[in-house]
């Protein structure tokens, strides 16, 4: 909330107004730019294939595998054209015979309700209206004059953005290399590294994710028009071309793709057969699609969350029209890579990515502020099966630690806060079970002491919980006075000390292991300075490398690894935890 409130919100806010505002004015040059520029990211690899390719020693060179890729999309645009000419004219050929069939069936609903009771059928067949004029599906004449000069004028607009994205794909391929340069050039010169790095990530997940959606749609269009065709639907082809198309725009593409279809096979085919079978024949593909045909052709995630990619089709349509719809997702993965790499741009990246906002750790956390055990525990246990209980200490319940004491430390919580989150800790404690290997050999034994914090006594008695679960023989002491933990120190002979500090001061520490050092037997100390970053960490041991016998640990498993390494005690097979049997539960 502070970096928000230290934010000029207001600039910031006109600032973003301005370059939408900009973005939609600019509409009829930056939308053709961005297909050329998004396509160029696609056929890049092409273009580079054909310039390596070598025929008697022959090169193409840069410029001659441009043309040959070009010619290679314009035949494919050509042959598009040529399908919607010919199979649109002969579907306008039947459209008056499609008019009567569907006039036909509107007008009398019984047939078309035949498995409704008798009674509403009958009362629908007696409030239908016989005239031939009641129902007018089909434009009359002069409505479709105009229906088809509109559709003229459609197509020459698209035929026009088409040429314009065609050119300037041809220039982009071309000089990819010098655009290349200008753009690291011109934001990042003092750093080529970052910047490359950023402009490769970009065009990389943009480029895999285009490929994939081109052979996924490709694909279903095929076998839109391939099956259509067996079951006899005219038109098939058209239908299979532009469910190819239309899947290009995210959510309602696939659905205007289905429905023209069922729309069809409604107006050319008495009775309801053709329809029930086009509509089996769609619903079963789009379910393999979906499920079987997109993970294995996406593979990866493109990075974007199902939020992001529903706002930015409705985000990039508002401004750009049906190009925006097509064009949402690659646009906005490319904001989130420059988000991920840019400071400025961060807010994107945290919106939009699908990576966790949170880390587990902190969404524990935010569930114990929110005093919402039941859904605390789930995320424990949900790190727990996915992990192990040493990890999710790591990873989770000691950063849920580090946070909740520094916010009692900083006066932010209340006391109901942390006992709340304090019975939490000693629940999921709880759940480790006693040792169940009774014949494990136990060289010697440890004990857990708190250094001074809070957190620290609940890390100390967790850790000898974790540690009897390993094996070891441990057992942990609460929150005392210096002398006392000195006292009960010196009774155990031959126990290794583990000491639990959550704050990274050394100072205080390094006192306190110093008297926990000296006495009657010699003892070995290692000091848990849980969670710290690796800087910090070798800070640390340098504070105490003139403390003979006091080693530095930064995790539990770090602090496993040491304890058995050095011989105090056997590590013995882990056991299931109850959060475990009850996570696979």
């Amino acid at each position: 909330m502070d970096r928000w409130l230290r934010t000029p919100f207001l600039p910031t806010l006109a600032t973003a107004i301005l370059v939408i505002a900009a973005i939609a004015l600019a509409r009829p040059v930056l939308a053709p730019l961005a297909v050329a520029v998004l396509l160029s990211v696609v056929v890049g690899s092409a273009v580079t294939r054909v310039e390596r390719l070598s025929i008697g020693g022959i090169h193409a060179g840069r410029v001659g595998s441009v043309l040959v890729v070009a010619l290679g999309i314009g035949a494919i645009f050509v042959a598009m054209a040529w399908v919607f000419a010919h199979e649109g004219r002969e579907f306008a050929q039947q459209v008056p015979a499609y008019q009567r069939t569907l006039e036909h069936k509107m007008r009398d609903p019984a047939r078309a309700l035949g498995s409704i009771a008798r009674q509403i059928r009958h009362g629908a067949a007696a409030n239908a209206d016989p005239s031939p004029d009641a129902l007018d599906l089909v434009p009359r004449d002069s409505e479709l004059v105009a229906f088809a000069a509109g559709w003229v004028g459609s197509i020459a607009s698209v035929a026009t953005t088409a040429g314009l994205v065609f050119v300037l794909l041809i220039f982009l391929l071309i000089e990819r290399d010098s655009l290349r340069d200008r753009i690291l050039r011109l934001f990042g010169p003092d750093d080529l590294r970052q910047t490359g790095s950023t402009l490769r990530e970009a065009s990389e997940r943009v480029a895999r994710y285009l490929r994939a959606l081109t052979l996924l749609n490709c694909g279903h269009g095929l076998a839109v028009g391939l099956g259509l065709a067996i079951l006899g639907l005219p038109s098939a082809l058209l239908f299979g071309l532009l469910s190819g198309l239309l899947r290009f725009v995210p959510y309602a593409g696939p659905l205007i793709a289905a429905g023209a279809p069922l729309a069809l096979s409604l107006a050319a085919f008495e009775g309801w057969t053709m329809f029930m079978w086009v509509a089996l024949y769609l619903a079963t593909l789009e379910l393999v699609s979906n499920n079987v045909f997109e993970p294995w052709f996406y593979g990866t995630s493109v990075g974007l969350s199902p939020f992001a990619i529903i706002l930015s089709a409705i985000f990039w349509a508002w401004l750009w029209g049906p190009i925006g719809l097509v064009i949402a997702t690659p646009l906005t993965v490319c904001l989130v890579v420059l988000g991920s790499h840019v400071p400025a741009l961060e807010t994107l990246s945290i919106l939009f990515s699908d990576t966790q906002p949170l880390s587990s750790g902190e969404r524990v956390y935010e569930r114990l502020l929110a005093r919402d055990l039941d859904r605390a525990t789930t995320l424990v246990m949900d790190q727990v099966r996915d992990q192990s209980i040493v990890e999710t200490w790591d990873t989770t319940l000691i950063p849920a630690l580090r946070r909740l004491e520094r916010d009692r430390r900083t006066h932010d919580l209340d006391g109901e806060d942390v006992a709340f989150a304090r019975e939490a800790f000693e629940s999921w404690i709880g759940d480790l079970p006693d040792p169940t290997d009774p014949d494990a050999s136990m060289q010697g034994s440890i004990l857990c002491l708190p250094a001074a914090l809070f957190g620290d006594e609940i890390l100390a008695t967790g850790l000898a919980r974790v540690l009897e679960c390993r094996g070891f023989e441990a057992r942990s002491v609460l929150r005392l006075p210096t002398s006392e933990l000195v006292e009960i120190a010196n009774r155990q002979e031959g126990a290794t000390l583990v000491l639990s500090a959550l704050d990274s001061r050394t100072t205080p520490i390094r006192n306190l292991a110093r008297r926990l050092r000296v006495g009657p037997h010699p003892r070995r100390i290692l000091i848990g300075f849980w969670g710290i970053d690796t800087m910090r960490l070798a800070e640390v041991r340098a504070a105490f490398s003139g403390d003979t016998g006091i080693e530095i640990v930064a995790s539990v498993e770090e602090a496993i690894g040491a304890l058995a390494d050095g011989g105090a005690c056997a590590r013995a097979e882990a056991q299931p935890t109850n959060l475990i049997e009850r996570a696979a539960g």
